[in-house]
């Protein structure tokens, strides 16, 4: 049944030359289209992720980013994971009344002060014995 519908609507466009050839320009703009909204989308893509690379490069490559990654890793060696107080707070903090009663930010900072300890500095007056340790760690000379 659905050939015979598509037969003669064939049939009745032949013998509209007019009507065919719109047709034809038709499906051509149509398809011409198609590929160039799809190329566009595809160098916009491309462009966008070429430029955040280049500029997670240009961030990366900077002083500051250096001077803050090297703080953040002498920070992370000196934590230690506290897993009995850890537990019973993440407990706590599981309910959603600790989250309405307190600000967030307090709620996250609980949290890592029973996670991660650090360890405190011990100084006698302007001798301070972690930077003494870090400072010959770095050189390479045993602690």
């Amino acid at each position: 049944m659905k050939q015979v519908i598509l037969i003669e609507l064939i049939r009745r466009l032949k013998s509209k030359p007019n009507l065919m050839r719109k047709l034809k320009i038709f499906a051509v703009v149509g398809i011409v289209g198609f590929f160039m909204t799809g190329a566009l989308a595809l160098w916009a893509g491309v462009a966008a992720v070429s430029f955040v690379a280049d500029k997670a490069n240009v961030v990366m490559q900077a002083p500051q980013t250096k001077a803050h990654v090297e703080n953040l890793k002498t920070e992370v060696k000196g934590l230690s994971f506290q897993p009995l107080d850890c537990w019973g707070k993440a407990q706590s903090l599981m309910a959603v009344e600790p989250w309405l009663a307190r600000p967030a930010l307090e709620n996250l900072r609980n949290l890592k002060v029973a996670c991660l300890e650090t360890t405190t500095p011990v100084c006698e007056g302007q001798a301070c014995t972690h930077i003494k340790k870090l400072i010959h760690t770095a050189e390479g000379k045993p602690t």
